[in-house]
Order: structure tokens, then sequence, then C-alpha cells
């Protein structure tokens, strides 16, 4: 039975007492079902192919909303978002007019000769920002921050079978600092990392090679994250990868044979092998395909160990249907964004071309709710595919957590 925050129809409010939370069985889940987004499986993400059932499902109905709603009642409080409204571009500069005839100084021509270079020039990048912008979506802040931190150096920890339990806030209120200003946030990720991952053919490998690989990649993945999230307060167990090739009943619940899963029951990930199948030809073999897939899951874990996954989904669940995708798109494209900041992280020690990487950003967009469904305006649940790759791309882009708080961004930016 799908767990409920206090009483159905009046959960508590500001300061009042957060609910017991007996068992959580509620799955952050990236990908969905073999026919997306309709009746009469339920869907919440752009993988065809399997989900958990639902009684272990962390979403509503997939039903699409009449109209999207702010993910919050009143955002204003949350604070002043950084991001401009859509078509916000920059203006092109001008160079300075020459006036009226004078008297010439060789001083004053050349003075006026560069500002004309630099008008010509702002001018032209200004329009290359322009053309490469999506007027139809309210971008997320792309300002790059390179500051410097050391990596983990500390033995990376086994597969951790019995982790601590998740943190839980008690009120509403805490649940919602610890979504908007999370200690997390203020952290610096360290970019790059020296954790090389080896190239794998996720279309010949069997299922044991995928899980000694994924499972390999999870050390690189703590390598990268745990050092912010203890910075912040917070414990990092390193959650076990499981491989299957069959329906399979977790924590979740059941997960049909094509899926990928974080379930926050047993705090493990699960990666189905046929999962390649769903990628277009292109990518199938392209390099770090798989791997951007399991940080988008283990940005998940990062959510759960940090106590933004618990409080997005207590809002969740108490806000209406449109409210609700909202919520879950926020929390869908800020694991795109922890994951676009690991692939930069490990991509140079991993001879990551920037063919490759921006070949990833590709597959994000694939993987958005329209694209995935064939409908240009569906209100799904992860994120159309252009939020999804400007998400993924501002963490490529930065190494502050910071960069990836999609929830205090305007609702358009994650639409």
């Amino acid at each position: 039975m799908t767990q409920q925050w206090g009483t159905q129809g009046q959960p508590p409010q500001g300061g009042q007492q957060w609910p017991t939370q007996q068992n959580w069985n509620r799955p952050a889940q990236a990908w969905g079902p073999q026919q997306p987004y309709g009746p009469p499986a339920p869907a919440y993400g752009p993988y065809p192919g399997g989900q958990p059932a639902r009684p272990a499902a962390p979403y509503p109905q997939q039903a699409p909303a009449p109209q999207p709603q702010p993910a919050y009642p009143a955002q204003a409080q949350f604070g002043q978002p950084s991001y401009g409204p859509p078509g916000a571009f920059p203006q092109p500069g001008r160079p300075y007019p020459p006036g009226p005839p004078r008297k010439k100084s060789p001083l004053r021509g050349l003075v006026l000769g560069l500002v004309l270079v630099v008008g010509i020039a702002f001018f032209a990048i200004s329009l290359m920002q322009y053309l490469n912008a999506d007027p139809g979506v309210a971008g997320p802040d792309v300002n790059q921050t390179t500051a410097p931190v050391p990596q983990n150096t500390t033995p990376v920890p086994a597969p951790d079978t019995n982790p601590p339990e998740l943190p839980q806030p008690t009120t509403y209120e805490e649940a919602e600092t610890w979504l908007v200003s999370n200690p997390v946030y203020e952290q610096i990720a360290p970019v790059p990392t020296d954790c090389a991952v080896p190239r794998i053919d996720i279309t010949t490998a069997s299922a044991a090679d995928l899980t000694t690989h994924l499972n390999e990649l999870t050390a690189c993945l703590w390598r990268v994250w745990s050092g912010p999230l203890e910075s912040a307060g917070f414990q990092l167990p390193r959650p076990p990868v499981t491989v299957y090739t069959e329906p399979i009943t977790t924590g979740c619940g059941n997960l049909d044979e094509v899926n990928a899963v974080y379930c926050a029951a047993d705090q493990r990930i699960y990666y189905a092998r046929p999962l390649w199948k769903i990628f277009p030809p292109e990518q199938q073999k392209a390099p770090f395909v798989v791997e951007s897939i399991l940080a988008h899951e283990f940005g998940h874990t990062i959510q759960a160990r940090t106590g933004i996954l618990i409080s997005s989904m207590a809002f969740e669940q108490k806000a209406s249907t449109s409210e609700a995708k909202v919520f879950s798109r926020r929390l869908e494209v800020q694991a795109d964004c922890l994951a676009g900041t690991f692939t930069s992280a490990v991509g140079p020690s991993s001879g990551l071309s920037g063919g490759d990487l921006s070949n990833l950003r590709d597959v994000f967009y694939n993987l958005g709710d329209d694209v995935l469904s064939n409908q240009a305006n569906i209100q799904g649940d992860h994120g159309l595919g252009r939020s999804r790759k400007a998400w993924f791309t501002v963490g490529q882009g930065n190494t502050l957590v910071g960069k990836c708080n999609t929830y205090t961004a305007p609702a358009a930016s994650v639409r």
C-alpha cells in the first residue's frame, strides 16, 4: 500500500509534527513503461518497459494534467529564482557612433576602433547565444564555477547491503528547508576526479559483466560525491547495483525487464540488462551511455541521503495532480544535473572527448517525456527533452552543487 503522509486530505502544515514513517518503500524511478504515459499502465519515466507496481511507485498516475502549476503554492516565499524569463537573451552591444565631423585625433581614432571591435565581438557572442538557446523554456543558470577541491582519497567502502536509515524531516517546515536550502548545495564537487572508468559494450556484455562494471562504477561515484555530502553533514553509504535479465521483485515492488531504478526501500540500484535496446542505434555503442544513466540513479541516492527525496515526495503527495508532476520533474532533472557533474568529474581520467560529453547531452534529450511519447505538449513527470538536456548540461559545466538546486528554479525551467 502506498504510504500516506498524515491524515488523508489534511496533511500537517508548517511546523506541525511530521508523521511517523514505518516503512519507506517509494522508489525514485527514472524510466517508464512500454507504452509511455497512458492507461492502463502508469508511467513516470522516459524508458519504455517496466516500473514498480503501483503500491510501490513514488509518483501519482501519469494521466496528463490539464494545466501545469508551480511546484509550491507560494513559491515566492522560497526566495528569488536565479533564472530569467523565457526568451530573455542578452542584447547585442553596439559601438559608439562616430559623431559630427571634427578635427581628428589619432588617439580618438584608435579608441573608436577598439570600441567597434569589442562591440562586434559582443554582438557575435550574443547572437550565438540567441541562436543556440531554446526560446520555449526558461533555462537553468549556466554560470560556471571552477573552484578546485581535493577529491576524497580515503579507501572506498564496499557496497553497503545494510545501510543506515534515510534521514527524514520531522516537520514540513524542515522538509521545505531541505529542498530549497539544503547544506549540500553549498558544497563543491571535486572536478576533475582521478577515477578511470573502463569501456564496456552494453549490447554484448553479460549480466555478470555488467554487474561487475556498474558496481565498480559506484566506487567512482562515491569518490566524487562522498566529500560534498560528508562536508554537509550527511552520510553516503555505497549502494549495491543489481543487474537483472527478467522481471524482478524488489523492496519497491515488481520491476519489468527494461528498467533502471533507485529503490529507497532497500537503498539499492537496479538495472535491466536489455535497457540498451531503448537507445537510438547511434548511441547504443557510444561511450559512457550506461554510466550516465547509472549516475542519474546515483543522483537519487544523493537526494535520498540528504533528505531531498523524502521531502520532495512528501510535498508531492499532498499536492494537486499538476503540482505533483512539477515536484516529480524537479526531482528528476536534479538527478540529471548531478549526473552531468559526474561525467565532467571523471571524463578526463576516463578518456571522454568533448564529442563524447556532447553526445551524453543528446542522450538525456532523447529521454524527455515529449521525445519518448511523441507528444510535444505532454505534462510528464520527468521533464521535456530540452529541460533534461539543459539541466544535465548545467551539471557538466559547474562544480557548485547548488547550481543543481531545481527547487528554487521557475516551473518553466523544469517543464
